[in-house]
């Protein structure tokens, strides 16, 4: 992950190394964890809102992991929705 000039924009790489810029929109506390919610900068069809945790390694240095539950993905955007509904138009 590397920061763009914007604060909220960072450019995040997928599992072959492909960088796209997303926009960092909030972070959600949910079950002991941390989660960013983030969604594309540019449409894409390839890419909608991701939701990774905040994970430390043993020195305390931050990195982005995705989730694999499904649960907790569910979960953790529906806090987002919540929080940000006179924000966000959400049309499930």
């Amino acid at each position: 992950m590397s920061e763009n000039t914007n604060e909220n924009i960072y450019t995040l790489y997928d599992e072959d190394g492909v960088a796209c810029e997303f926009e960092h929109l909030d972070t959600v506390e949910f079950d002991g964890g941390e989660y960013c919610i983030f969604i594309p900068v540019e449409d894409s069809e390839e890419y909608g809102v991701e939701i990774l945790q905040i994970v430390s390694d043993e020195g305390g240095e931050e990195s982005l992991r995705s989730v694999e539950d499904e649960e907790v993905l569910s979960e953790v955007y529906e806090v987002f929705k919540e929080r940000n509904s006179e924000f966000f138009d959400f049309s499930d």
